[in-house]
């Protein structure tokens, strides 16, 4: 994100949660937000137990944050008994056989932010509709090949946290196609969303690439109302795959953090 989009970026905490009890998550610690992403995704079983997480630096990279930040946050979720360290061949670091059901302070501040990220989704919908009809109506051969290159890598990915970059950058790529005034605006709205996403099955993808290979063909044959709805599909299942819209195991007793 360029200067301007920074600027956007802080503009947008102090304005878009500006609510009583809205962007919980915003005041939480670098190392709490990848505790709450990590245990959000253990608990819903998006990551099971006995899954070897990637390297730390692959966890940093994807979740955006700097590799010490991560590396205390998987410490604190070892020590918590949500992971475990395994040496030797084949070592690393596992969800634990039987994750105990933490009463996080991080996780309930992300539950907490239900509805600014409702209105988060709201808002990119709006701005992505916008962004690909105009992206669509000049959209050139050259720059879907570029989009091209992002999807593959996107589908050449053995985890979500190799998937996050391509996928960020095949968005952003879009904005800047648009060639809209408003796209660092865009860019703002679209980076304190994927604050909120966690790591996901990489079998569960398959839906979201179709899209965005259906809206690379909408682009290819300059069709604004193809890319729309494509666009608006795609944003719309945020809905149902964030992590409030999945279910929830049953409430078990566990030990607290705060």
């Amino acid at each position: 994100m360029d200067s301007r989009g920074s600027e956007v970026a802080a503009d947008l905490t102090s304005t878009l949660f500006d609510a009583p009890g809205a962007a919980a998550a915003t005041r939480l610690s670098a190392v709490d937000t990848v505790r709450a992403r990590i245990l959000l995704a253990v608990e819903h079983a998006l990551i099971t137990p006995g899954t070897k997480l990637p390297r730390t630096p692959l966890i940093a990279s994807g979740l955006e944050v700097s590799e010490i930040t991560a590396r205390r946050a998987l410490e604190s979720l070892v020590e918590d008994g949500v992971l475990v360290r395994r040496r030797g061949r084949g070592g690393g670091t596992f969800v634990s056989d039987s994750p105990p059901q933490l009463q996080d302070s991080s996780v309930v501040a992300y539950r907490a932010d239900e509805q600014a990220i409702h209105r988060l989704i709201d808002q990119r919908s709006l701005m992505e509709s916008a962004i690909v009809f105009a992206a669509a109506q000049t959209a050139t051969p050259a720059q879907c090949a570029v989009l091209d290159s992002f999807l593959d890598r996107s589908e050449a990915a053995e985890s979500w946290l190799e998937h996050h970059l391509p996928d960020r950058e095949f968005h952003l790529y879009c904005a800047e196609m648009s060639g809209l005034p408003e796209t660092a605006t865009y860019a703002a709205y679209y980076e304190a969303l994927t604050r909120y996403y966690v790591p996901y099955p990489m079998d569960r993808m398959s839906n979201s690439r179709c899209e965005h290979r259906a809206l690379v063909a909408a682009f290819r044959a300059n069709d604004p109302a193809a890319a729309v709805r494509v666009t608006r599909q795609h944003v719309d299942a945020l809905r149902r795959e964030m992590f409030f819209g999945l279910s929830r195991p049953a409430a078990a007793a566990g030990d607290s953090r705060s």
